[in-house]
């Protein structure tokens, strides 16, 4: 599979990141699916764009940039796939170990058990250096949720990846973009490719956004229509042609 044998999507409805966080909590707390489940069908779908950006993955370096939270988790989930397929995969989480997410750093174990990857946590004592040559990195950073501009450890890693050369995939969001305004701040990723889960945030298809967003891709994560319709959306028909689909922008 390659981006250009992606379908468009039809018409796509855009979502604010406060409607986007209500959906989640219905989801979860009153539909029942766990994070966990979610962060696993992301993972899977993160994985399968990444392979349609860089083409058979066996044999290619893949870095992932891993945030503390579920946005971290979904790149983490994502290397794990990567690897099963052959990939060389190396996760740099901007966390301590103790201030990583349980979500998170349940799918860093599992990326280490299953066979020669790297995940190397932030240190006071081992300065963190120049980012491991790459094919492809994944921007796993900061979600819909972050606001203000990206700072220490995450902001030093997003200028790593901008100077890098290396082609970079967005997960959900680019760390760095307001995701209801689509502005960006000082520091924030450049991304070839986007894949955002569930539904585009408001910002991705801003004025302007395009610059940092790069090409637009949808994933179906599983949330069900009916946790839309709830904040008055109507998602019924979104992934009638695929559950991966480019838009527009």
């Amino acid at each position: 599979m390659t981006l250009d044998g992606l379908p468009f999507a039809r018409e796509v409805p855009r979502i604010s990141a406060a409607q986007m966080a209500e959906v989640d909590r219905i989801t979860i707390e009153e539909i029942g699916l766990s994070v966990d489940a979610l962060m696993e069908n992301a993972s899977h779908k993160v994985a399968t764009a990444a392979r349609a950006v860089a083409g058979r993955v066996d044999g290619k370096r893949i870095v992932a940039l891993v945030g503390r939270g579920n946005n971290g988790g979904d790149a983490a989930g994502a290397l794990r796939h990567l690897a099963n397929w052959g990939a060389e995969v190396r996760a740099e989480v901007a966390a301590f170990p103790d201030d990583v997410r349980d979500t998170t750093k349940r799918q860093l174990i599992a990326l280490l058990q299953i066979g020669p990857s790297v995940v190397r946590y932030a240190s006071p004592e081992i300065p963190r250096g120049p980012l491991p040559t790459a094919d492809l990195l994944l921007d796993g950073l900061l979600g819909y949720s972050a606001r203000g501009a990206p700072r220490g450890l995450i902001a030093d890693l997003i200028h790593a990846a901008n100077g890098s050369g290396t082609p970079t995939l967005a997960v959900d969001i680019p760390s760095g973009l307001d995701p209801d305004s689509g502005a960006k701040t000082d520091v924030a990723i450049r991304a070839m490719v986007t894949v955002t889960l569930a539904l585009p945030k408001k910002g991705l298809l801003a004025s302007g956004a395009r610059e940092t967003v790069g090409e637009l891709l949808l994933a179906d994560i599983g949330i069900p229509h009916v946790a839309f319709a709830r904040v008055g959306i109507d998602t019924r028909r979104l992934f009638v042609d695929g559950d991966l689909v480019r838009i527009r922008h």
